[in-house]
């Protein structure tokens, strides 16, 4: 079956986008860019941020060689809107891209989109879950019309040239992938190796071209209904209900120890950024360390996850973090490093460039992160957070918020003036995207 993928990819190749930008080796330098992502993973499914059982050698080497992002957050509790937060580095709500299922309108601009205008290969793999795919369960077009858009919003609509992405989610044994308009069904084995065989495929067609490429690999697993490979779950056999799940987490570790090691065998690991975090807090079985709340919910636990940044050519010294970052920050950070201006930006862009960090010269975070859920905004501003009309502190100690509302007046003030400009910005963003009005 893997003998099938791999024709299958020579046969259709590029099939799902435009083809693929020659190199240009009289171009600077340019670092390559792969942006991991899970779903439904939580801040304590990780072996570094102290899981009890779970064993992750490969996140944790990872985590130890790079940048670890111990205040990392997704956009949004849930996982389509945080997938286009990261896409974008625009909130959600501006787009109308409000809960699980609601798709990303081709008027936004993409990462995809902004590093092949320097010269990038891009390509996505596994989940995509934000439009204009077949047989995603949880529907398409949903949030802003799909007649809004002239052309669905699968990813060669989205900037990407080449992909193999299911709408939703797929598990071991009835998994498929779209390229293009083809099904292809995968094989029968841990569904983060069948999506890892592909993106390895590709990556290595690009570093042996000296192509600059953005890899996008969304994994489905740790999703339900949780259907691991057996020689994953074989080790948590004594977790019972929970092997499954432990063992999906464990196919992924050791899918990104096969990245890892594939990019330093094409010898293109020290200059490429490699990403790696979840798409919203801990779903069913899923730890979130003790933070308070979960999947779907806007709290400290249904937003903050794993985040990894490795990169050995700009992080020669590996550190950890508490300075909150996000899914908001990657694409400005990446067009940032790469100094692109896109000449169509939809603005504002909510996140921040992390290149200050990177380097080591960032010390606090120049402006608060908004989190939304529906009509809901929480503000992450250092140790303090701003929920509806109430400040709380953030006790890490604890993991529990105090509020301090009536104890810190200014800061209260401070920061609801940034909540209530930012939701005034978004009444305009959403005014653009109004669903047209239906003919009598």
């Amino acid at each position: 079956m893997r003998r099938f993928i791999l024709v299958a990819l020579a046969a259709v190749a590029c099939g799902g986008g435009s083809p693929a930008p020659a190199a240009d080796p009289a171009a600077p330098d340019k670092p390559n860019v792969i942006l991991c992502m899970t779903d439904d993973q939580g801040w304590g499914d990780t072996g570094y941020n102290g899981h009890p059982v779970l064993k992750t050698p490969e996140l944790d080497a990872m985590a130890a060689a790079g940048i670890r992002f111990d205040r990392f957050f997704t956009a949004h509790p849930m996982c389509s809107p945080t997938r286009a937060s990261c896409l974008t580095g625009r909130s959600p709500t501006r787009y109308r891209c409000m809960t699980w299922g609601h798709d990303l309108p081709l008027a936004e601009v993409t990462i995809a989109e902004a590093v092949r205008t320097a010269g990038y290969a891009t390509g996505h793999f596994g989940k995509w879950h934000l439009g204009g795919i077949p047989e995603a369960s949880g529907g398409t077009g949903h949030g802003l019309p799909e007649s809004f858009d002239a052309a669905p919003r699968h990813p060669g609509n989205q900037g990407f040239d080449e992909w193999f992405s299911n709408g939703n989610t797929f598990d071991l044994g009835s998994a498929t992938l779209y390229h293009g308009d083809e099904r292809l069904v995968l094989p029968e084995q841990d569904t983060s190796d069948a999506v890892m065989d592909l993106a390895l495929e590709w990556i290595g067609r690009q570093a042996a071209a000296g192509t600059p490429f953005l890899a996008v690999i969304w994994f489905s697993a740790p999703h339900g209904p949780h259907k691991s490979a057996p020689e994953y779950a074989a080790p948590y056999a004594s977790a019972k209900k929970q092997a499954d799940y432990l063992g999906e987490l464990a196919g992924v570790d050791h899918a990104m120890g096969r990245l890892r090691r594939g990019l330093r065998e094409m010898k293109v690991a020290d200059d490429t950024m490699l990403w790696f975090c979840s798409d919203n807090g801990a779903g069913p079985g899923g730890s979130t360390g003790g933070l308070p709340g979960a999947k779907k919910f806007l709290s400290e636990g249904g937003n903050r996850v794993p985040g990894i940044l490795e990169w050995p050519a700009r992080i020669r010294r590996p550190f950890a973090t508490t300075i909150p970052v996000g899914t908001l920050d990657i694409y400005p950070t990446v067009l940032d490093i790469l100094s692109i201006t896109m000449a169509d930006q939809v603005g504002p862009v909510d996140g921040i460039s992390l290149v200050p960090l990177i380097a080591g010269t960032m010390e606090t975070r120049p402006r608060p992160m908004p989190l939304v859920n529906g009509g809901h905004v929480r503000l992450v501003d250092g140790e303090y957070r701003l929920q509806g009309d109430r400040l709380l502190r953030f006790d890490e100690t604890a993991k529990a918020e105090v509020d301090v509302t009536d104890a810190e007046p200014e800061t209260h003030a401070r920061l609801s003036a940034v909540r209530d400009e930012f939701l005034a910005s978004v009444k305009v963003d959403q005014a653009k995207y109004a669903a047209p009005k239906k003919r009598r």
